[in-house]
């Protein structure tokens, strides 16, 4: 992800590139998951996305920081401002940048957060530690060999068995994510005020040129709830 020379050799862009590899590797396993089994999200779903804002960690609001002053500057800077107007009519029921009107929907979908990037085509662990999968009530499902309704929980062997394939699991994704801030792994905060801090951070390295604020520092101002949109 291009990222402004403001930030590089600093700690703020090794975690966005360890973040980067992290949702490379997501977005390469995913596609070998979609190849192999039937389930696919459906056209202009966002069923997942109406009513959720996620607690993010600061290596993804940096990340999306970075991604919205580079390809949507305004947008951020009416962010930190306050001036913000989301999409959607009522902003405080869940993210920011859904939009109800997109087919779309996701306004920052090449920044978007970990979770958002997970749900749906990745699995878990059972209590004996082997991956499993459960679609999505809203995935349909186009294989005439899946046709059980009940969207049933596949273990392991079945999805090998069945699909010839194993999708990612999503606790191994976020222990990597995790791993590239330890200090600050149980730190998470809503995205609208991660976001802020964040945002805020890279715009003082833009105005300074100094020393970078290290992650997890104060923001400079107090932070105030970003207001609804009207």
């Amino acid at each position: 992800m291009q990222a402004s020379e403001c930030i590089q050799g600093t700690h703020i862009q090794e975690l966005v590139d360890g973040l980067d590899r992290i949702y490379f590797d997501i977005e390469t396993e995913q596609a070998q998951w979609k190849q192999a089994s039937p389930f696919h999200c459906p056209d202009g779903c966002g069923t997942c996305c109406v009513d959720f804002e996620p607690d993010v960690l600061e290596s993804e609001a940096l990340y999306l920081a970075v991604w919205m002053l580079h390809h949507q500057k305004s947008r951020a800077e009416a962010f930190v401002q306050g001036t913000f107007q989301s999409p959607r009519p009522d902003p405080e029921k869940g993210c920011l940048f859904f939009d109800p009107a997109d087919p779309y929907h996701c306004t920052v979908y090449e920044g978007r957060c970990l979770i958002c990037r997970l749900f749906g085509y990745t699995g878990d662990r059972g209590k004996d530690g082997r991956p499993r999968w459960k679609p999505c009530k809203y995935l349909p499902i186009h294989s005439p060999g899946c046709s059980d309704t009940r969207r049933p929980q596949y273990r392991e062997a079945e999805l090998i068995d069945r699909f010839g394939a194993l999708p990612p699991v999503m606790a191994d994704s976020t222990s990597r994510a995790l791993s590239l801030s330890p200090d600050s792994a149980n730190l998470r905060r809503p995205l609208r005020e991660a976001l802020v801090i964040a945002i805020r951070k890279i715009q003082l390295l833009h105005r300074f040129l100094g020393a970078p604020p290290e992650p997890d520092t104060p923001a400079p101002n107090p932070v105030s709830p970003m207001p609804h949109a009207s």
